[in-house]
């Protein structure tokens, strides 16, 4: 029956052609989607991991306001955590909205990922968390730096003023730097700015005070005994967590955030899939009909019911494989051409190759066979309905009551006054 199935297949490559298409679009989509979430996964989770590298504990100030004022973390609070055994530094942060306007003045980069922080060197005037690529950091006011892809939109070079709104009127700045980041804000179109700490300070807090706050740690030291020692020194409106913790919470964030993009593409693999059933169950009872003889000389032959439906359900299978590895190749090819595609968008997409695991290849050959052969049941089963008699007739179908009323001028006859 598998043989015979096989030759039935290869005899009608034309007319399961549409099938095929149907198929593997509907693979196209599920495998292509579920490759380029994975990719965007990986290289998210990456590049969380590196921005939390040396990052003993990460402490965050959960912002009130206390007359009137706004606080977070005073320069006090992060002194006494200098002074901690186990910790190299302290570095302090603030920010908020900081919008960069081109020479014609259009905003760059998305609107609500656009921020700006306060650039906070170390005793070498290096600030660990951006690297520098022309010029320096801001040390003053009326100095700001920029990273490099905002710098780039708007073509501005070290020494050129740059126009920024923040919180207040919008001002005019010199540039002083320009500098790469791993910044989710700026991976996701966004820009930023960095500011001389005490300006940054009074655009977005107060004086003396930030909204995070890093701890690196000396070598050798636990980042948990460090974690201990801090928090009984932070407000109480303050939360502080470890770096690999920091990183693990925002690699669950990008998870969340891919399951959702994950099921909007993938609705739309199921409308595919769906039209698709219509489509296979069709071109399978047009196939059938045509070989009633052929299916009623195997009944006469001796095979039963259930072989003549699995025959069918075999070349299902036969044309589901066809297309599940056609159209996981397609796959690979949509989540190539979806993440080169985010550049249009203005979305940053960080580098590294496509993510092909065992999932995404096992869940398209699973689809593409089970839902041809579950479209193809129904022809299947009406198959094996079809009686050893129906061979001895010349038409492509079993004679019904209804196919023996003869037609007249006057109307139909019924089948006993046409056999008279």
């Amino acid at each position: 029956m598998f043989r015979t199935a096989l030759r039935n297949v290869l005899a009608h490559k034309a007319r399961l052609l549409m099938t095929v298409l149907a198929v593997m679009l509907g693979v196209a989509f599920v495998s292509g989607t579920l490759i380029f979430t994975d990719t965007l996964s990986h290289a998210f989770r990456k590049q969380s991991a590196k921005s939390y590298e040396g990052v003993a504990v990460g402490i965050t100030s959960y912002v009130d306001i206390d007359d009137g004022e706004e606080t977070g973390l005073s320069q006090r609070t992060l002194d006494r955590i200098g002074e901690l055994d186990g910790v190299a530094s302290v570095t302090g942060r603030v920010n908020g909205f900081a919008g960069v306007g081109d020479p014609d003045g259009k905003l760059i980069g998305a609107e609500w990922s656009n921020t700006g922080s306060n650039f906070a060197p170390g005793k070498d005037g290096e600030d660990p968390a951006y690297d520098f690529t022309d010029g320096s950091g801001p040390v003053r006011d009326g100095q700001i730096a920029l990273d490099e892809d905002t710098a780039a939109k708007g073509e501005f070079e070290v020494g050129d003023k740059v126009r920024v709104a923040t919180n207040g009127p919008v001002r005019e700045f010199t540039l002083t730097g320009v500098f790469t980041t791993d910044d989710g804000a700026v991976g996701a179109g966004g820009s930023l700015v960095l500011f001389d700490t005490s300006l940054a300070q009074r655009l977005y807090l107060k004086p003396g005070h930030f909204h995070d706050a890093t701890v690196t740690s000396a070598p050798g030291a636990d980042d948990e005994r460090i974690l201990d020692a801090v928090k009984p020194l932070i407000p109480e409106n303050s939360e502080a967590k470890t770096g690999a913790a920091l990183a693990e919470d925002q690699a669950w964030t990008i998870e969340q955030d891919m399951s959702s993009l994950n099921q909007m593409l993938l609705s739309f693999a199921g409308i595919a899939l769906f039209v698709g059933v219509f489509l296979i169950a069709n071109t399978f009872t047009m196939l059938v009909a045509q070989r009633t003889r052929d299916l009623a000389l195997m009944r006469a032959v001796g095979a039963s019911r259930k072989q003549i439906t699995r025959s069918v359900l075999a070349e299902a299978g036969l044309v589901g494989l066809v297309a599940s590895v056609v159209g996981f190749g397609l796959g690979v090819a949509l989540a190539a051409g979806l993440r080169s595609g985010m550049a249009a968008f203005d979305m940053k997409v960080p580098g590294g190759p496509l993510v092909i695991g065992t999932t995404p290849l096992m869940t398209a050959l699973a689809v593409g066979i089970l839902v041809t052969m579950f479209a193809a049941w129904l022809p299947g089963r009406r198959a094996g309905r079809i009686p050893p008699v129906a061979a001895m007739n010349s038409v492509h179908a079993v004679p019904t009551t209804k196919s023996l009323v003869c037609a007249t001028p006057s109307g139909p006859l019924s089948p006993r006054s046409a056999s008279r």
